[in-house]
């Protein structure tokens, strides 16, 4: 009794690593948005959009443009953030120079529907929201 436990046990907790945990070579490779008519979300794009994760860590997106990501791993699983813009842009406001950062980053996860599909990044789950992996 004790072993077919451990086994059921050792059985969920493999297709949860499977399903959420995983690795930067894994990842590496083109996605593209699905779900994306909605624009209710003022962050995610609104169209299709294909995103490409390189091996040193960089992106780069019609949308988002280029960019740096980081994998972060939690006990939900694999967390990417993707920080994009070109640093500062100056404007003159009542003959005063301002600067102001047009950097901007996007916090969320990674999963994949049990062992079939491809790895998704959430984009908004209520609603669908997602990269899906292509190659």
């Amino acid at each position: 009794m004790k072993k077919s436990i451990l086994l059921i046990a050792s059985i969920f907790i493999a297709i949860y690593a499977y399903n959420n945990f995983f690795t930067n070579n894994t990842l590496i490779g083109t996605y593209v948005n699905r779900n994306y008519g909605n624009d209710f979300i003022g962050g995610n794009p609104h169209i299709a959009d294909t995103l490409i994760l390189k091996k040193d860590n960089q992106f780069e997106s019609p949308y988002y443009g280029k960019g740096k990501y980081k994998l972060n791993y939690t006990l939900n699983g694999t967390e990417i953030d993707l920080d994009y813009g070109e640093g500062f842009t100056s404007t003159n406001i009542n003959g005063e120079q301002v600067t102001v950062s047009n950097e901007e980053s996007f916090s969320t996860y990674i999963n994949r529907i049990w062992f079939v599909g491809n790895p998704k990044i959430i984009l908004f789950e209520d609603l669908n929201q997602y990269y899906e992996k292509i190659n």
